[in-house]
């Protein structure tokens, strides 16, 4: 299952696991700065070898961000996270 949160802060974006997809809002009128996806097929390998603890909830996951240095910190719908890409595409 793939989970999207919403966030700001001003985190480390070198020190961006690969497991997570960053992309930073330029929309004003976007109160969360950061969409951040968690990449399953990454995470899955992540856990399998090690380089990763992690109890896979959403609670789990805003506290990894937040250790990232991501604030404010909200789960959002994936849906929301991909749809208006897909809108501006067509």
């Amino acid at each position: 299952m793939t989970l999207c949160f919403k966030a700001n802060g001003k985190p480390d974006l070198s020190a961006i696991p690969d497991w997570l997809a960053v992309e930073f809002s330029f929309a004003a009128k976007e109160p969360y700065f950061y969409s951040v996806r968690v990449v399953p097929e990454i995470v899955d390998v992540a856990l399998v070898l090690g380089t990763l603890e992690h109890d896979g909830t959403p609670s789990g996951w805003i506290a990894h961000l937040q250790n990232l240095g991501f604030e404010d910190v909200v789960q959002v719908s994936c849906r929301e996270f991909f749809c208006p890409r897909a809108d501006r595409d067509r």
